[in-house]
């Protein structure tokens, strides 16, 4: 089975710094698509970032910080990658977070509902234009 052609696709990954996100991240740069690696965490992003382009030296990678958990990040990520590209091929809503206790966000959202349940919502719903100026835009 030879692998699919994403030489063109910009595709958004949360959650990307570990786990099945930086799995399927790295498979989508072997496959020639631009990423967008989706993290809160800057270094653990920027690790991921060297990982991928040592394996895939000619990768179109970047780094957009966004935590699910906090509405004004995802707005700010938003405003960011709205300002970097005109339209999103495939947004792969990976992030997810398990507590044992229950905790609120800065926003007084329980922790596991806001960035399980409210942050992919909003993050899809405020990039569905860049979404609908792709050909075939994809979310997952």
């Amino acid at each position: 089975m030879t692998p699919m052609d994403m030489q063109g696709n910009i595709c958004l990954v949360t959650g990307s710094t570990s786990g099945l996100g930086k799995a399927t991240a790295l498979a989508l740069a072997q496959q020639h698509a631009t990423v967008i690696l989706g993290c809160r965490d800057r270094h653990r992003g920027e690790a991921v970032l060297a990982e991928i382009k040592a394996g895939s030296p000619a990768a179109t990678v970047d780094l957009l910080l966004l935590d699910l958990s906090v509405q004004h990040s995802i707005r700010t990520a938003v405003t960011e990658f709205e300002s970097r590209y005109d339209h999103l091929d495939v947004l792969i809503n990976n992030a997810a977070v398990f507590k044992r206790q229950r905790t609120l966000t800065a926003d007084g959202y329980e922790t596991m509902f806001a960035t399980n349940h409210l942050g992919p919502f909003l993050l899809t719903n405020l990039l569905l234009e860049r979404l609908k100026a792709a050909n075939s835009a994809r979310i997952l």
